[in-house]
């Protein structure tokens, strides 16, 4: 085996591996995307419903808030996925290409979205 075949090869499970990772990483984000559309949703209707309400500027701002538990549940499940991260997960795969671009410009290569590696021209010198 030469050397040029074996760079090939590596190459070859370098793209193998990347758009295995990537391709793993894309079901999970699309749950993660629908888990926060829904409970951003549900503040946004809870936040509706609770500043339509009439009563609302009547009566304490606690008594308004215990008045709306839909509002309260929400928002709270709202923080708590902000708290472990899930936008970190949402963006994981374009998070992931990002990085593996910039170390792969330093090799005159980079990837597209899917992990496949795009060999650039070799740069000519002009001396």
């Amino acid at each position: 085996m030469s050397l040029e075949q074996t760079n090939c090869d590596d190459l070859k499970a370098f793209e193998r591996r990347l758009t295995e990772v990537i391709a793993c990483l894309h079901p999970s984000t699309t749950r993660w995307r629908i888990v926060l559309v829904v409970v951003s949703a549900c503040v946004a209707v809870g936040a509706g419903q609770w500043l339509m309400d009439p009563e609302t500027r009547i009566i304490p701002f606690s008594q308004s808030l215990t008045n709306h538990p839909f509002f309260i549940v929400a928002t709270l499940m709202f923080l708590i996925i902000v708290l472990l991260g899930v936008q970190k997960r949402v963006v994981a795969a374009s998070i992931i290409t990002s990085r593996t671009r910039e170390v792969l410009s330093d090799f005159n290569m980079s990837c597209d979205e899917t992990g496949k590696l795009i060999l650039r021209p070799r740069p000519t010198n002009y001396t």
